[in-house]
């Protein structure tokens, strides 16, 4: 146990909120699919649990492998996913799946799967919103005093 303890360096308190979130998630598949499940799967209610909990332990361990990245790799795919995600989101604007009337989806046609753009652009600009963020903490104190943000200012009377 100390040894897994070791390893899990990072905020406790947000590994906490991980498996919380993750028991929490076990619960409500549960308790909402359990009839579907025996309908469905002639009585293995417990099929969409573990289901879930196959994505859950994939999920946490995709999670574990990302915090033990150095962040700085973080940073530079910041840049190529923000520049990546704009001509996806016009790609799928132009070519995208229609589901309920709105085009959101991009269809990956060897495997069948089809993913929204949006998300990996939410991500990318998440990412680089830190970065620059980042890169700019040693002289943002206000925004209304940062040089590097006066064209967002109006213009005073002294100008």
């Amino acid at each position: 146990m100390n040894n897994l303890l070791q390893k899990t360096k990072g905020d406790k308190v947000i590994w906490t909120i991980v498996f919380f979130l993750s028991a929490v998630s076990l619960l409500a598949v549960y308790s909402s699919t359990g009839s579907l499940a025996y309908r469905v799967y002639s009585g293995h209610t417990e099929y969409y649990l573990f289901k879930q909990l196959s994505v859950l332990i994939l999920g946490i361990l995709i999670i574990y492998f990302a915090h033990r990245v150095n962040y700085t790799i973080y940073s530079r795919v910041a840049q190529i996913g923000f520049l990546l995600s704009i001509p996806l989101l016009v790609y799928t604007l132009a070519f995208g799946s229609n589901f309920n009337d709105a085009s959101r989806w991009i269809r990956l046609p060897v495997i069948n799967l089809t993913f929204q753009t949006s998300d990996i652009a939410k991500l990318a600009l998440f990412m680089y919103v830190a970065r620059q963020l980042s890169k700019k903490q040693g002289v943002i104190e206000d925004f209304k005093k940062d040089s590097s943000l006066s064209f967002c200012r109006w213009p005073s009377s002294a100008d």
